[in-house]
């Protein structure tokens, strides 16, 4: 098989795994519930044994305001349409993200960047959930 036809098999496995509702690394699971309107839910399932930290940054469109967030969050740029939370030491199980917004979002939703150590390796990993 020539490089280029391995690049665009490689490229088209890649884009059906971005595709995936559910987006995992060692330890955690992501998905978005609902993302779109005036809320965003995303569930993350902390799997047994829990990294010792999990920071969860969603990316919201700017100018964006929030009505309400639960739990709450660590920090919120506006300007920048970024929303962060730090989880020191969860517990395994279902956490439910949700954001309450006052005007529906335009465009596509929010996305989110998760990070955490394994809790096996130690390694820093980063999943994304368009």
């Amino acid at each position: 098989m020539g490089d280029r036809v391995k690049y665009v098999l490689f490229l088209l496995v890649f884009a059906c795994v971005l595709q995936s509702a559910e987006i995992r690394a060692e330890g955690v699971q992501a998905r978005y519930l609902e993302n779109g309107g005036s809320a965003t839910v995303l569930e993350l399932l902390v799997e047994d044994p829990p990294p010792s930290s999990v920071i969860v940054m969603q990316q919201i469109p700017s100018g964006v305001r929030i009505q309400k967030a639960a739990p709450a969050y660590m920090k919120y740029d506006a300007r920048k349409g970024q929303v962060k939370w730090l989880f020191r030491r969860p517990a395994s199980g279902v956490k439910l993200i949700r954001m309450q917004y006052e005007k529906p979002l335009a465009g596509g939703g929010a996305t989110a960047v998760i990070r955490c150590k394994s809790p096996v390796t130690g390694k820093l990993m980063t999943l994304t959930v368009p």
